[in-house]
């Protein structure tokens, strides 16, 4: 007779059971969790995003992070973690909605660099208010010390996978997780 694994109670730790070897049911698993926090958020400002600012979300992204200032594509691509196709369609898109300036950088003419126009800025100005309503509304959800917590998790989760992508072994399938680490 084979002993039965136990699937943990909402409120109990994931990786206790894991560690005791009970099941794990996918709505439990970290990545899943997260994803629907992240697919939650991004339908919401997605959809407010199209309506009142007439750009996508990735082109939103990317005229947030213009703001500071004129930026290398690639360093765009690696702060906003977008793909490089998505990334050269959407600013192909704001170029062409006047809303971004794309032109060589100067160090490096295989390089773009992306600045924003008089019209992003006016975008940016406009939209950035309700941006910052919609923060303070989801992280008043959250005391100071679970806001403190939150993000010092994200950041260390964050870590994890970019560490685990690195330090997981691959059998000989090239499957992640072939080996028992």
């Amino acid at each position: 007779m084979t002993a039965r694994r136990k699937t943990p109670t909402s409120a109990a730790d994931p990786l206790q059971a894991l560690a005791a070897d009970a099941a794990l049911p996918v709505e439990r698993f970290v990545t899943f969790r997260v994803n629907q926090l992240s697919t939650a958020f991004e339908r919401q400002w997605s959809r407010v995003m199209r309506e009142r600012a007439g750009v996508s979300l990735s082109q939103w992204r990317i005229l947030a992070m213009l703001d500071a200032g004129p930026a290398v594509f690639a360093r765009l691509v690696d702060a906003i973690g977008i793909d490089k196709s998505l990334m050269s369609r959407s600013t192909r898109e704001l170029e062409a909605l006047g809303l971004v300036r794309i032109t060589a950088t100067p160090e490096d003419a295989r390089s773009l660099t992306l600045a924003l126009t008089a019209d992003g800025r006016r975008l940016l100005a406009r939209m950035m208010p309700l941006a910052l309503r919609r923060q303070q509304y989801l992280l008043s959800a959250l005391t100071p010390g679970e806001r403190a917590v939150f993000y010092k998790a994200v950041e260390k989760l964050k870590d994890a996978a970019e560490r685990w992508e690195l330090d997981e072994p691959r059998g000989e399938s090239g499957e992640a997780g072939a080996s028992a680490r």
